[in-house]
């Protein structure tokens, strides 16, 4: 038995991808949360992380059309669980519109401040662009 074989494999805290932000590659991000939970053995998240994660790189996909954007989901403490989205756009910050303001759209922020029990946020990047973030888990 080799000193690899001996050890055992630990998983990443944080799963990232850049991708061009177009609605065909959100799927890409469901995937991303699916590798995610099954290496933290966090299968009871997944969905919630679908949704949120899938919200906040549709809502990146439809404002920045063919920019890069990267997304990851992070294990900063178990078991909670972060997502995020990086974009260019350190000039326009997201807001989060009552549902009874929002046409037929404009709700996803708000229901993702509710899910996470407002664990929702952004900010600007350091270098540039911004970064829309959520938190979930018990």
């Amino acid at each position: 038995m080799t000193a690899l074989q001996a050890e055992k494999w630990t998983p990443p805290d944080r799963f990232a991808l850049e991708m061009h932000a177009c609605p065909e590659n959100v799927f890409l991000v469901r995937h991303l949360m699916d590798q995610a939970v099954e290496a933290w053995g966090l299968t009871e998240l997944r969905d919630l992380g679908r949704l949120i994660l899938t919200e906040l790189t549709t809502n990146a996909a439809r404002r920045y059309p063919g920019t890069l954007i990267n997304v990851w989901v992070a294990r900063p403490g178990r078991p909670l669980i972060e997502v995020g989205v990086w974009d260019h756009d350190s000039t326009t910050m997201p807001r989060i519109i009552d549902p009874e303001d929002a046409d037929e759209s404009g709700r996803g922020l708000f229901l993702i401040h509710e899910l996470t029990n407002g664990r929702l946020g952004w900010q600007p990047s350091p270098h540039r662009g911004k970064v829309v973030w959520a938190r979930f888990g018990p």
